[in-house]
């Protein structure tokens, strides 16, 4: 029974992702599309309407024939390779100007690269962000639905009240109406955003993030010596932290990178170090070497 659900469904995703690459090609009607991915006309309408959701454009035409939106009209197109370069730029700037998300779509638009079904989360994703962004700007209250808490390890609907991203969009910052305290929720742990007509209420304040995701009043100097596998991790799960790296060159020490930068708290900073302790050294300052000492004596299996 269990093998047979998962056929289905499996059978469901192969649908989808034959029915973007037909809608990249020539215009089809709903009976064509019906008939080449093997499914009715009804079921054709619910996968359209899925693609719609995921955040792809689809048009028709008088015929009925649908198609995926490429912005045929652009006289100036990005190929795939400077579609690659700009969007990291772009997530690397920080969420400031109105036009960010104007700035996004036009990459898009403008460009030989339409998503490909493998990237079907990261799209979802931006969607999300793109929804919080205008939930910022136009001071509005949104539903996190389904959001997965670890420390809890329980999953519920959060009302919040959008005010700011970390630099790389990974985490938002948000005033939590049912705590009154500010908060930070990573994006990849929402199912999905639901932007309310309330307007927010709240005047605190937005708290100065770090690298991290972390908030606190007073800016802490850190400085670390990496080993390579440390450095491409770092820059990996935390993009914007590249900025405050540099190699150091110094052939008889296996850190070859440094990092030196601001953060906020020590949590955030100390999970990342705790997690390759083999592979980073602790320069400064000496409260981040005593907060890691005092998690590693209490440590218990």
């Amino acid at each position: 029974m269990e093998d047979t659900r998962e056929h289905k469904e499996q059978a469901k995703i192969e649908r989808v992702f034959r029915l973007i690459s037909l809608l990249k090609g020539r215009r089809r009607t709903v009976p064509q599309l019906a008939s080449a991915i093997n499914t009715s006309p009804r079921s054709l309408y619910r996968y359209l309407k899925l693609l719609e959701k995921l955040g792809y454009l689809l048009d028709c035409d008088e015929q009925n024939r649908y198609w995926i939106f490429e912005a045929e009209t652009s006289n100036v197109v990005f190929t795939v390779e400077e579609t690659a370069l700009l969007r990291p730029l772009l997530a690397s700037l920080k969420n400031t100007s109105p036009l960010h998300v104007s700035i996004e779509r036009k990459i898009y638009l403008t460009s030989e690269l339409i998503p490909l079904a493998e990237e079907l989360l990261d799209r979802r994703k931006g969607m999300m962000v793109t929804k919080l962004n205008q939930a910022i700007q136009e001071r509005r209250q949104v539903n996190l639905l389904r959001y997965h808490s670890p420390h809890s390890n329980s999953t519920s609907d959060r009302l919040v009240e959008p005010l700011s991203f970390t630099d790389d969009f990974a985490t938002l910052n948000a005033y939590e109406l049912g705590s009154k305290i500010i908060k930070s929720f990573k994006v990849n742990r929402i199912d999905e955003v639901e932007l309310l007509d309330s307007l927010q209420v709240n005047d605190e304040s937005i708290p100065e993030t770090d690298l991290f995701g972390w908030t606190g009043e007073t800016p802490i100097l850190v400085e670390l010596h990496l080993a390579p596998t440390a450095y491409h991790l770092l820059i990996e799960e935390f993009p914007a932290a590249r900025p405050f790296t540099e190699r150091r060159y110094d052939a008889s020490s296996p850190f070859t990178y440094q990092f030196r930068a601001e953060i906020r708290d020590f949590r955030g900073v100390g999970r990342f170090i705790l997690g390759l302790h083999k592979h980073i050294q602790v320069v400064q300052p000496q409260g981040l070497k005593e907060y890691l000492n005092d998690i590693v004596a209490g440590m218990r299996y």
